[in-house]
C-alpha cells in the first residue's frame, strides 16, 4: 500500500508528496524541484514563442518567480521548496545535480526512496537541522545559508513569524531606518526577490500550514491578511494554479507536520 500523501514545512523548506491535480499557471516565490515518482513530468515554461517552451523529464528543477505549468504522466509526485532568504541557491535549479539522477543512485531506488517517504518517517529522523538532511536527499549536498544583512534579516524574521503582517514597504524601510526606495533596493539584492513578491508568497504559503484549521474561506482569508474571500482567492490561484478551496478539500486526508514528530495543528 502506497504511503499516504504528506506536507512538511519548515520556515525555509516546504516538502509534498502527493497527487498533482490539474493546476493552472503556478508562480512560487521559493526556488522549485519537482519529481515524477511513477512516470515523466510534463511542463511549459515562458518562452519567446507564445505558447512557451514545453519539456518532459523525471525532475524540473526552476528558480523563484519562474511561471509554470506542470503536469505527470502517471501517479503522485513530489515537489520540493526552498525559501530564496535562507540559502544560496544555483544560479540555474535546471542543472542542479538531483540526487537521483546523477549517477550516484539509480533513478527506480531514488524513486523507492521518495514513494517509502512519509510524514511519520520525516518525524523519526534524528538529522537536525531537517533542512540540510531534506537538501541531501533530494539534492545530492546540503546548500549553503544564505548570509542576510542584519536589517532585512530582522524583516524577513517578523514576516515569517506573521506571514499576515500589514507592512508596507514604508513601515519595513522604517524599521530598517531606511528610505523606501533604498529598502526596497537593498531587499531586492539581498533576498533575490523583490518586496511585493515577497509578501505575496509568504502570505499564501502561510496556507500550507492551515488546510486542517478548520476555518472556512473568509476566516482563513482574514487569518492571513487578505481583505476578503475574493482577493484570497484570486492571490492563491494566481501563485498556486489552484483555488483555495480545491487546496483545502484536496488536503483532507493530507498529513501535514511543521516539525519532527508533530502536526501543526495538534501542537496549536
Amino acid at each position: 500500500m502506497p504511503a499516504p500523501a504528506f506536507l512538511f514545512t519548515s520556515p525555509h523548506r516546504v516538502l509534498y508528496r502527493g497527487a498533482l491535480g490539474q493546476p493552472g499557471a503556478r508562480v512560487f516565490g521559493a526556488a522549485a524541484w519537482y519529481v515524477g515518482l511513477r512516470g515523466p513530468l510534463r511542463w511549459t515554461l515562458p518562452g519567446s514563442g507564445a505558447q512557451g517552451v514545453h519539456g518532459e523529464g523525471d525532475v524540473l528543477g526552476l528558480a523563484p518567480g519562474v511561471v509554470h505549468h506542470i503536469a505527470v504522466a502517471d501517479g503522485p509526485v513530489l515537489c520540493y521548496l526552498i525559501e530564496p532568504e535562507s540559502t544560496v541557491l544555483p544560479s540555474d535549479p535546471s542543472g542542479w545535480p538531483v540526487a537521483g539522477a546523477d549517477g550516484r543512485l539509480p533513478l527506480s531506488d531514488w524513486r523507492a526512496q521518495l514513494l517509502a517517504l512519509d510524514g511519520e518517517a520525516l518525524g523519526a529522523w534524528e538529522a537536525h537541522p531537517i533542512d540540510a538532511a531534506l537538501d541531501r536527499l533530494l539534492l545530492g549536498q546540503a546548500l549553503p545559508t544564505r548570509p542576510l544583512d542584519a536589517r532585512i534579516r530582522s524583516v524577513v524574521a517578523h514576516v515569517q513569524r506573521d506571514p499576515a503582517l500589514a507592512w508596507q514597504a514604508a513601515d519595513a524601510a522604517r524599521h530598517c531606518g531606511l528610505s523606501p526606495s533604498r529598502f526596497m533596493h537593498l531587499f531586492k539584492a539581498e533576498v533575490g526577490t523583490g518586496w511585493r513578491a515577497f509578501r505575496a508568497w509568504k502570505r499564501a504559503r502561510g496556507l500550507l500550514e492551515r488546510v486542517h484549521s478548520g476555518e472556512n474561506l473568509t476566516h482563513l482569508a482574514q487569518t492571513l491578511g487578505y481583505p476578503d474571500a475574493t482577493h484570497f482567492s484570486h492571490a492563491i490561484r494566481q501563485i498556486t494554479g489552484l483555488r483555495p478551496s480545491d487546496i483545502v478539500t484536496g488536503s483532507r486526508q493530507l498529513d501535514v507536520r511543521s516539525e519532527p514528530g508533530t502536526s501543526p495543528d495538534a501542537a496549536s
